[in-house]
């Protein structure tokens, strides 16, 4: 599956997509889903179409910086709730939290969104083998959304990025 969202709608996680033409100066976010023997995976992105304005690059910093904590917090033994409240606790430092709309990920597998969550509700502890879609989010209205999302599988020793795709400003900016 894939899909693409456009403009001032991605200020909403999953909008319903009403043809509106693209144009500069929007926020993009393509997203794909993958399945192999059953199991879903999960690439977003969110790209710029044309020059990123001032607020476009410091949302778009912070939504990386929040994803990168929730990536590192993903460890063996940890609860699912640690990963959420490490990215929470930079939120609030940084007066965002009024643009979170969801968690900072979910669990893979047969289903695209399935339990366990990277929420602070929940307290089930990451084991090896489980996947995720990694995908803290910043939503701001009258400017757009800004989500990146990886699938994660949690290791013995850590955990493994199984989507390969730029995450960079630079190489997500269509001039």
């Amino acid at each position: 599956m894939v899909g693409l969202w456009g403009g001032l709608k991605t200020a909403l996680p999953h909008p319903i997509d009403d043809a509106t033409p693209l144009q500069r100066g929007d926020v993009l976010i393509p997203w794909g889903s993958g399945q192999l023997g059953g199991y879903h995976s999960e690439l977003e992105r969110t790209m710029i179409l044309g020059r990123p304005t001032d607020a476009q690059r410091t949302f778009f910093g912070h939504m990386l910086e929040v994803q990168q904590i929730a990536l590192d917090a993903i460890q063996p033994g940890i609860p699912c709730s640690e990963v959420n409240n490490k990215v929470r606790a930079y939120l609030r430092q940084h007066d965002l939290e009024p643009y979170v709309r969801h968690h900072s990920g979910h669990g893979l597998g047969m289903e695209i969104h399935e339990a366990p969550f990277l929420d602070s509700g929940d307290h089930t502890l990451l084991q090896p083998g489980m996947a995720f879609s990694c995908e803290p989010g910043l939503y701001v209205p009258g400017l757009g959304g800004f989500r990146h999302s990886e699938t994660v599988v949690v290791t013995q020793t850590g955990r493994e990025i199984l989507t390969n795709y730029p995450r960079d400003l630079e190489s997500l900016t269509i001039l």
